[in-house]
């Protein structure tokens, strides 16, 4: 079952997943891409007006790894799934949405892809909610 924290410390718990996944790969000394380490994906979802943190206990959190973390805001969640690529990502919320039997749209985006650094995956994804969902988020 996923963590759920505050989205206040949304930047420092990324900045230490981006750090962690350095230092395991350092640590293995492996030059080879592995997924599990290399990428996290990191997920908007609007939760349509319904109350964020209760609306992701009670579904989402349930269906996801210990590892992954939910950030509840006012209308919306963000989602940090470490060790996902693009096509795990795609994997999950599709199945999130399926889970839900409701049609769900989300946007992310993966690190090192759209971002080397929490900022510039914030920045990535604060510009693919806007254009995607006309939204302005505050992470």
């Amino acid at each position: 079952m996923a963590q759920i924290i505050g989205l206040g410390f949304f930047k420092e718990v990324l900045e230490h997943e981006i750090s962690e996944l350095s230092r395991i790969k350092r640590a293995l000394n492996l030059f080879e891409h592995v997924p599990s380490i290399d990428n996290i994906a990191i997920a908007y979802v609007p939760t349509k007006g319904r109350d964020a943190i209760e609306s992701v206990k009670k579904t989402i959190k349930p269906v996801l790894r210990d590892a992954d973390v939910i950030f509840p805001a006012k209308d919306y969640a963000i989602i940090m799934l470490p060790g996902t690529d693009e096509m795990g990502a795609i994997h999950v919320l599709e199945g999130i949405t399926e889970f839900l039997g409701e049609e769900l749209s989300f946007a992310y985006v993966i690190y090192p892809d759209h971002g080397e650094t929490a900022q510039g995956l914030i920045d990535s994804l604060k510009a693919i909610v806007r254009r995607k969902f006309g939204a302005n988020i505050d992470i």
